[in-house]
């Protein structure tokens, strides 16, 4: 399967985002904002959603930072990993502005 891993412009923050180096980016590393591109498999570019994604949790797990996102348009989650150029220290407050555009039965 081929996993699409490409430069961006961020749809929230409008920050040029680089693609990361080990694993397929599919959010914003300074706003965690991201678009709803990937079906199952992180980097396939297999759906046609193309909705705005949110974080709404985060949690340690296995001694990694997993996010949970969730698309406003179809509202599927999904759990990403974190990765170190990610401004983690920032996304509780992000989270909590961004829980208003989160569909009230997601």
């Amino acid at each position: 399967m081929k996993k699409i891993n490409e430069h961006f412009v961020c749809v929230s923050c409008k920050k040029d985002v680089q693609p990361a180096l080990k694993t397929c980016r599919n959010h914003c590393p300074h706003c965690f904002t991201s678009l709803h591109v990937d079906g199952d498999v992180p980097g396939d570019r297999d759906t046609t959603c193309q909705g705005t994604m949110y974080p709404t949790a985060y949690e340690l797990r296995n001694g990694k930072i997993k996010i949970l996102f969730t698309c406003i348009k179809c509202t599927k989650k999904h759990w990403n990993k974190s990765i170190p150029d990610d401004d983690i220290s920032s996304i509780d407050g992000y989270i909590k502005q961004y829980k208003k555009h989160i569909p009230l039965d997601s």
